[in-house]
């Protein structure tokens, strides 16, 4: 890899890490802060929470997948040769590795709830909480700046968190962090596909820890610290 693009990834990537904290700072430090926070007495405040009393109005389920596809009532005819290109390494196409994998079917589980106010909400929450929340059960929703950002069900409590207020932030950050490991430091050691595999490795976790705060910095610091280890080690093993 010539100077010139491992200065491009550089420059990318440290431009991708200090946006990705721009963007995610504001919602990173309001989760935090919601954490902290106390409850508000008789009168709402913005620096605390407030507690407002829910009934469950109902509750469901429905799952995603994604379909089988029918088998062929007869052979099918031969796919064009794959076509070169970034997501493309030689014979094999990313395409044709997600094909590959296998699917999951995902169970997911909605409550409808009746706040004080008379309004009503519908939230996607964990199977614990589901379990607890049986029609007419009586719970707390957290309000926090005007938005609801907890609900509690017996001993039970789920968070109303978006993941892409922070997600799309840290996905940014997490892209320039493997821009810099990858191709932006004169390291040998294989570039592509690995650093490809390891970035969407680092996505597939968050996505499952983004509930867990510290797995904001976690994440990149235990997936991309192994990874330029791995990079050092090929380069002095060369």
């Amino acid at each position: 890899m010539g100077r010139g693009t491992r200065w491009a990834a550089l420059i990318a990537g440290v431009a991708c890490v200090a946006g990705g904290i721009a963007l995610g700072s504001g919602p990173y430090d309001d989760r935090r802060t919601f954490e902290k926070a106390g409850y508000c007495g008789a009168v709402a405040r913005d620096d605390c929470v407030t507690r407002m009393p829910m009934t469950v109005l109902s509750r469901s389920t429905y799952t995603t997948e994604d379909p089988d596809p029918e088998p062929p009532q007869q052979p099918p005819p031969q796919p064009p040769p794959p076509i070169p290109g970034p997501f493309s390494w030689g014979p094999v196409s990313v395409g044709r590795i997600l094909a590959a994998l296998p699917m999951s079917q995902t169970t997911h589980y909605e409550l409808t709830v009746r706040t004080a106010d008379g309004e009503r909400h519908t939230f996607e929450v964990e199977r614990s909480m589901y379990a607890m929340a049986r029609t007419g059960a009586r719970g707390t929703a957290e309000v926090w700046h005007g938005r609801i950002a907890r609900l509690r069900i017996g001993s039970r409590s789920d968070e109303q968190w978006s993941y892409w207020s922070l997600g799309l932030a840290w996905v940014l950050g997490w892209t320039g962090v493997m821009l810099i490991i990858a191709w932006g430091l004169p390291l040998g050691g294989p570039r592509w596909p690995s650093g490809v595999f390891v970035w969407w490795a680092g996505i597939v976790v968050f996505a499952g820890l983004h509930a867990w705060p510290p797995a904001l910095w976690v994440v990149p610091l235990a997936g991309g610290g192994a990874f330029l280890l791995f990079r050092v080690y090929a380069a002095v093993a060369r």
